[in-house]
């Protein structure tokens, strides 16, 4: 404050000097008027100083907040992480070990022959009853694929000769058993025309082991989804 006040007076008198007056006029009898006027003055004189040098110092500070502001952030600067939300998770149907019984066991023997036989007789219905829509348009295509090369598959004589369940499991309202399946039977292609033996012979049986996959969904019976070569 006495700074800005001595600067003040040195700043009225020598206004009043350029005016004309001179340090001369504090004697005469407009001492106080000119006291006050000093006074004023220099006030006015230190209050826009002193604004001029805040605005001075202010203007790099806010210059330099808007830089940090619109930087972009990272993880140094955050002062840690923000987890990423995670992903909802896809719903998985439950699923558990089943008991196979006496009666499934039985149920896959029959399905067995009863698959072999349709085929034999390209009886189409007969193949639709035992198995699911999937495993039924494969077999409907071998069947074409051997109608159109003229060729006609016979087989009977089946005899399941050992059966192992790999492994049996409820999926929602749906079981399923895979059982590895070792069975003979007579098995020979033939020509449609003419009757010939193609492949295979008629008086001796082949041996084979697959995988079935059956399914079942209560209260239907087992049938045939899927057949694997082991």
């Amino acid at each position: 404050m006495a700074k800005g006040l001595l600067g003040g007076i040195i700043a009225g008198g020598l206004l009043g000097m350029l005016l004309g007056n001179g340090f001369g006029a504090l004697a005469g009898g407009g001492m106080l008027m000119a006291l006050l006027q000093i006074v004023l003055i220099g006030g006015l004189v230190w209050f826009a100083f002193r604004l001029f040098r805040r605005r001075s110092i202010a203007a790099p500070a806010a210059a330099g907040m808007a830089s940090f502001a619109g930087a972009p952030t990272s993880a140094g600067n955050q002062g840690g992480f923000t987890a990423a939300p995670r992903p909802m998770p896809v719903a998985e149907v439950r699923s558990h070990e089943i008991a196979i019984t006496r009666d499934d066991q039985q149920s896959f023997e029959r399905l067995l022959t009863e698959v072999q036989e349709a085929l034999s007789a390209e009886d189409y219905a007969r193949l639709r009853a035992c198995t699911t829509p999937e495993i039924m348009s494969y077999l409907a295509e071998e069947l074409s694929q051997n109608a159109t090369r003229g060729l006609r598959n016979e087989a009977f004589g089946t005899k399941l000769l050992k059966a192992e369940i790999a492994e049996a499991w409820n999926e929602g309202a749906e079981d399923y058993a895979t059982v590895a399946m070792k069975y003979e039977r007579i098995d020979v292609t033939r020509n449609r025309q003419t009757g010939a033996v193609v492949e295979g012979d008629p008086d001796h049986p082949t041996r084979s082991t697959e995988l079935w996959t059956f399914v079942r969904r209560a209260p239907d019976s087992w049938r045939l989804s899927a057949i694997q070569q082991a």
